[in-house]
């Protein structure tokens, strides 16, 4: 089947009811006849995208990774540039509703995640949390024209982070050495800090990115696409 490009509001609508599908699932106490009755919807839902589905390799900034490389500009929202990210994508389901802007370099960004997102009682999961931050700290080098691949990320959990509950992010690049460079992060709820992070993110090359787009183009849907 042919690439076609998707209808942004149309796909934007459909993950926005994706999301609160998963929500109610996961906090659902319907008996067994609302159950299978809202299954049998789902099944029809599956059945009318699945033909419509790209094969892959795929990427955040876009459906088919085949467009190259473009660079962030200012004005544009970290949400557009990745419009696919599995943390703040407007088109992917699992993202939580989250909004990042960028001011004199730095990215603040406010999430709130639901009970999907549960680890602790009331709390948002750790793992989640840490993904966040891969996202966050990735994004501010993005932002500022050092995108590179995750090497290594330390979380620090401070406090409980509640479920729920608008949160506060901010990320900024500390300093750059050669091809690494070494992001920032914190996470408040309301005045408490809950969680930071520090990484180093290395600087790839075209021809490496090139080189695993031409594996996941040979293999399919199991290819190992970049995270950015």
């Amino acid at each position: 089947m042919a690439s076609i490009p998707p209808d942004p509001d149309a796909a934007e609508r459909l993950t926005a009811e994706a999301r609160r599908v998963v929500d109610l699932v996961r906090r659902t106490q319907a008996p067994t006849e609302v159950a299978d009755a809202a299954l049998a919807h789902l099944e029809q839902a599956t059945a009318l995208l699945a033909p419509h589905a790209h094969p892959g390799p795929w990427a955040q900034r876009s459906l088919a990774w085949e467009d190259g490389f473009t660079s962030f500009e200012p004005g544009e929202t970290l949400e557009q540039y990745f419009p696919y990210s599995p943390l703040i994508g407007p088109r992917n389901p699992l993202a939580p509703p989250a909004e990042f802007t960028v001011r004199d370099g730095r990215i603040h960004g406010r999430v709130r995640f639901g009970a999907a997102y549960i680890g602790p009682p009331t709390c948002v999961h750790g793992g989640v949390i840490a993904a966040l931050f891969d996202e966050l700290l990735g994004s501010v080098n993005v932002a500022n024209q050092v995108g590179g691949m995750t090497g290594t990320l330390r979380v620090i959990y401070r406090s409980p982070t509640p479920i729920d509950t608008e949160l506060r992010l901010e990320s900024w690049v500390d300093r750059t050495e050669g091809r690494k460079i070494f992001a920032k992060g914190t996470m408040h709820a309301g005045e408490v800090l809950t969680a930071e992070a520090e990484g180093i993110f290395i600087q790839g090359t075209i021809q490496r990115f090139e080189e695993m787009r031409q594996r996941g183009a040979t293999a399919g849907p199991a290819s190992d696409s970049p995270a950015r």
